[in-house]
């Protein structure tokens, strides 16, 4: 082995173990990019690391994260993921396991409207969370799903993800969002299978919702879910 793969490997120890201990990871990467690379190429990793940062800075493409972050701020300011989280549950709230059908789906939704996952994970959390476990829902399996769900906007396009690596790698963005949409529905697909499977053989880990919990009529429920699932998928067109 040589030196700068035993260097390569001992800086990723160093990371898992920074990482592990609580420090913030955008500086540990940078604090152990710079070390470590101070070690291997010496006073040369300085400068690469400005004309990297630079070249970075002057990347147009980079200019669409923020503007991502802040439509996803958006729609959880304005109550469209809530309102998305209803319209789902009163359409499938007769089968078993529906509550992790409707997180799994508006996570979805929300991920392909947005393309980040912080706040999919905090407000499904909050909101979802005390209904499924008010429902009945076992805890684990719930929160299993919570956070499956919520790491979705990493792989489903319109991802933030991509986008910051299509300029590091050389990559297209748009071929990067091509070869992404396949295996992220595939991806969310099977975590619906796999969680309606589970609730179906066994129906204590996710009953359907209580039937004085249900809205009843068919025109209550369309409306819900045109109200739901509209805005968000103007979004995405």
């Amino acid at each position: 082995m040589t030196g700068l793969a035993l260097l390569g490997l001992v800086m990723l120890v160093v990371m898992i173990g920074a990482i592990f201990i609580g420090f913030p990871i955008s500086f540990t990467l940078l604090f152990l990019a710079l070390t470590f690379g101070y070690f291997g190429l010496g006073e040369l990793v300085f400068s690469l690391a400005y004309f990297q940062t630079i070249g970075m800075m002057k990347e147009e493409l980079l200019a669409a994260v923020p503007l991502f972050i802040f439509m996803g701020f958006l729609t959880e300011q304005a109550g469209l993921m809530e309102r998305l989280f209803r319209a789902f549950r009163d359409l499938l709230a007769p089968i078993r396991g529906s509550l992790f059908a409707v997180v799994i789906l508006t996570a979805a939704v929300f991920a392909m409207a947005t393309g980040i996952v912080g706040a999919a994970v905090t407000v499904l959390g909050i909101m979802a969370s005390p209904i499924m476990v008010k429902t009945g829902y076992d805890g684990r399996l719930a929160a299993g799903a919570i956070t499956a769900g919520g790491t979705l906007g990493i792989l489903i396009p319109p991802s933030v993800m991509l986008i910051v690596m299509g300029p590091v790698l050389g990559v297209s963005v748009a071929d990067l969002y091509a070869s992404a949409f396949g295996p992220g529905f595939l991806l969310a697909g099977m975590y619906l299978v796999y969680l309606l499977a589970r609730a179906f053989f066994n129906p204590k880990l996710g009953p359907p919702v209580p039937k004085e919990e249900r809205v009843h009529g068919v025109g209550t429920i369309l409306k819900e879910v045109v109200f739901g699932v509209v805005p968000l998928l103007g979004l995405i067109a």
